[in-house]
C-alpha cells in the first residue's frame, strides 16, 4: 500500500541524485497515471519533453512547499 499521494501538477524537489536527476533541484510532474509518473524535461540533450518513471521512483521526490 503506498501513501504518497499523486505528484500531478506539482513541483518537486529531488531528494536522491540519480540518473540525470539532481538532489535539491526542482522538477515539474505533468501527469501521474499510479504506476508512473511524468516529469517535464527541457534539457536539449535528450530529445524529449518528458521522462517517465516508475512509480518506485517516487520515494526519490517530495512536494515543494512552495
Amino acid at each position: 500500500m503506498s501513501l504518497i499521494h499523486s505528484y500531478q501538477g506539482k513541483t518537486l524537489v529531488c531528494n536522491k541524485t540519480f540518473s540525470f536527476f539532481k538532489k535539491g533541484m526542482k522538477y515539474y510532474c505533468i501527469y501521474d497515471s499510479g504506476n508512473h509518473f511524468y516529469i517535464w524535461c527541457d534539457d536539449e540533450r535528450f530529445g524529449v519533453n518528458e521522462i517517465k518513471l516508475n512509480k518506485a521512483h517516487k520515494e526519490n521526490f517530495r512536494i515543494s512547499d512552495f
